[in-house]
């Protein structure tokens, strides 16, 4: 009987650890539930103040002023092809561009490629108002060397941001205005997260090709960078200064441009013929033209001051495949990977 009892007391003494055991772990599963709860919380929370951030009234500065944005806007209208470039480089495809057609001539290697649905508006240097109108676009993207005249009409039918690609004198240069309206637009259109990553992304890619380009040898090698076209029979360069975007984007590479111009350009290029080419007979010459122009194809090849000329004689002159001076990110990493292409 003795030894029952204390079996008893012995059986109910586990029972009672074995409870507070079970009671402890309860507890502590309970906490761990609260914390993740709270977590949860915590994250949808941010994930709502960045929406929230994105979308909230912004005010964009521009070349012509400030406009308020409210919301994402989801049908934006375009009339210059590097805000299209901007667009395409965020994910949105724009409801309307002006030019479609030249659009595509210029930017056939940037991709993604403008939508089918994607309307024409009639041309750069006089878009339709009636087209814009009928799209009731929520945000209107203009250039102000072309659009500054009809900044009335266009706010009128929708928040329209103009934008100057080039600076005066004493002013940023093309390339940095092109980042500056680069973000802008991003934050327009409620995508400034996304806007950062594409030119830190850009910035990362400026770095390995310099490298790339240093371990070849080719760090510091001169260059010429010339847009050209045949008109008559006769050829026309625009060769680009220091404060062209093609140039400094080349200059990010470790490249050196050796046209040198004493007056400043606006546009960033000095417009020649074909003796302005012999004042740098040593660089080497990258080149874009239209893709049915036949300027370095037919027209220069029988030429004979072209042909006696040094990267003539040594074949150093270097096709970028029609590529657009002028664009946004996208362009900038396609003119650097052609011209690693070429300079191998």
């Amino acid at each position: 009987m003795k030894q029952m009892k204390w079996t008893g007391l012995i059986l109910a003494a586990m029972m009672v650890f074995l409870a507070a055991c079970g009671g402890g772990n309860n507890s502590n599963n309970a906490g761990n539930n609260k914390e993740a709860s709270e977590q949860a919380s915590t994250n949808a929370n941010a994930s709502t103040n960045t929406a929230s951030e994105d979308t909230a009234e912004r005010t964009i500065k521009h070349a012509l002023g400030e406009t308020k944005i409210s919301g994402t806007p989801k049908k934006v209208v375009v009339l210059e092809w590097t805000y299209a470039e901007d667009l395409i480089a965020l994910g949105v495809q724009p409801a309307g561009v002006a030019d479609v057609k030249g659009y595509g001539e210029w930017y056939g290697a940037i991709n993604p490629k403008l939508d089918a649905a994607v309307v024409d508006v009639g041309t750069r240097q006089e878009p339709s108002i009636e087209t814009i109108t009928s799209l009731a676009p929520d945000l209107i993207i203009g250039v102000g060397f072309r659009h500054e005249a009809i900044y009335d009409q266009l706010s009128a039918i929708a928040p329209t941001l103009i934008f100057n690609p080039y600076p005066e004198e004493g002013g940023p240069d093309q390339y940095s205005e092109m980042e500056q309206t680069f973000s802008a637009i991003a934050d327009a259109l409620g995508k400034k997260a996304e806007g950062e990553k594409v030119l830190a992304d850009l910035h990362t890619f400026y770095d390995d090709s310099k490298a790339k380009l240093a371990s070849a040898g080719k760090e510091g090698q001169e260059i010429v960078f010339t847009q050209a076209w045949t008109n008559e029979g006769v050829a026309t360069f625009r060769l680009f200064t220091d404060n062209s975007m093609a140039m400094a984007i080349l200059a990010k590479v470790g490249l050196k441009n050796a046209h040198q111009d004493s007056a400043f350009q606006q546009y960033g290029y000095s417009e020649t013929d074909i003796e302005g080419l012999t004042k740098t007979p040593n660089a080497s010459v990258l080149y874009t033209t239209s893709a049915t122009d036949t300027v370095f194809s037919e027209l220069l090849p029988n030429n004979e001051v072209y042909k006696n000329l040094n990267f003539a004689k040594e074949n150093r002159v270097y096709d970028m495949q029609g590529i657009w001076p002028f664009g946004g990110p996208l362009s900038a990493k396609l003119l650097v990977e052609r011209t690693l292409e070429v300079l191998g």
